[in-house]
């Protein structure tokens, strides 16, 4: 039976086929699905009488700890104490980032491998902006007011599309004291803090492109690729394609810097539970041989953010230049609460956010209605 891998499709996922394709002995293949489609054909991979894919790519962020508190994931411990010693060595799991790693356990447990990470950074023009290595969410007023730029050029590209802008003003809501919500799950982000942290972030709207209130991650690259933008905060995940001269003719002007209270998930792949054990250790072993520090490697090249502590050595650095800020970003970066009641509760938020930055209502009111 050959295995199937179900995946998004993300561009890092390309790393992955390519670890397959590079091992015949596997038997086994990557299925991608649009994803827009993505969540509910998980679910029903999840919910069958039995798996239709032996493995599939889960964020651990948000996604991780629902799904395994639901008993729909195998945990990997099992599988990984029933494989050979060699085989787990060659995988290498010691190199791995401990904040990625963290992110892919739950309740002490292992149930991801991760694959790649989608992180806060900083992409800036260096022949129209100098900013420093780390830059504070809360003094972008600073770094932009008095910028002269021109025509058509925006200084600050917001990811601020509705299905994206929770995110894109976390690092603010964090970096002005506040708080999604407290230890006992109560939402605080009401709080005076986050009624700051939300009008200033919608101050900065002055800055932005007058559609970056549909602005996704396509439309962030876009921006950075026709010159339409000095600066934009996006995924570590999109540095490889930033930085391609063959997409962005701006390439070699273009820097990074770290975004301070940066946001971060990291995409793996996870086993099914509703399968036979012998199945479970057999996508196990598979994925151990092809996800290795080889296949780390080509995530970098291909998408720009690997998990792997060697993935980051000099030499990486100097070929690849914006590895730098993502290896601050794996060292300092936060999450939300792994809770697994949390991510379906999160649907008020973002229209909340939203909702205030088109000026629809007041950064009060949208987070108040949102918090009830």
């Amino acid at each position: 039976m050959t295995l199937l891998i179900l995946a998004p499709n993300d561009p890092a996922i390309a790393a992955l086929q390519e670890a397959f394709a590079s091992h015949p002995e596997v038997d086994a293949r990557v299925e991608i699905i649009p994803w827009e489609n993505y969540r509910e054909t998980l679910d029903a991979c999840l919910a069958a009488p039995k798996a239709t894919h032996q493995a599939v790519c889960v964020p651990g962020h948000i996604w991780l700890p629902q799904l395994a508190a639901d008993g729909l994931l195998a945990p990997l411990d099992v599988p990984f104490s029933n494989l050979s010693k060699a085989v787990v060595s060659a995988y290498q799991p010691d190199g791995i980032f401990e904040s990625v790693a963290a992110e892919c356990r739950y309740n002490g447990l292992p149930y991801e491998l991760p694959l790649f990470t989608d992180g806060h950074i900083v992409f800036y023009r260096s022949d129209l902006i100098s900013l420093p290595d780390l830059v504070r969410p809360s003094e972008w007023h600073l770094l932009l007011e008095n910028l002269k730029l021109p025509k058509g050029v925006s200084a600050l590209a917001m990811k601020a599309h509705s299905s994206e802008i929770l995110l894109d003003w976390l690092p603010y809501l964090w970096d002005f004291g506040g708080a999604v919500v407290d230890v006992s799950g109560k939402p605080v982000f009401d709080s005076v803090e986050g009624v700051r942290a939300l009008k200033y972030y919608t101050s900065l709207r002055r800055f932005a492109p007058l559609d970056s209130h549909q602005y996704g991650n396509g439309e962030i690259l876009a921006a950075m690729c026709r010159g339409k933008a000095a600066v934009a905060v996006s995924w570590g995940g999109q540095a490889a394609a930033m930085f391609d001269p063959q997409q962005n003719p701006y390439a070699s002007k273009l820097r990074t810097a770290a975004l301070a209270c940066a946001w971060n998930a990291t995409w793996g792949v996870s086993l099914p539970a509703n399968q036979p054990a012998d199945v479970t250790l057999r996508m196990t072993e598979a994925l151990l041989r092809v996800m290795g520090p080889a296949c780390d490697q080509a995530v970098t090249r291909i998408a720009g953010s690997p998990v792997r502590m060697v993935s980051y050595s000099a030499s990486e650095k100097a070929r690849y230049p914006w590895l730098a800020s993502q290896e601050r970003l794996l060292a300092d970066c936060r999450t939300l609460p792994a809770d697994p009641t949390f991510g379906p509760r999160l649907g008020p938020l973002y229209n909340a956010v939203h909702s205030a930055y088109t000026g629809a209502k007041s950064a009060e009111e949208a987070l108040h209605e949102a918090a009830q």
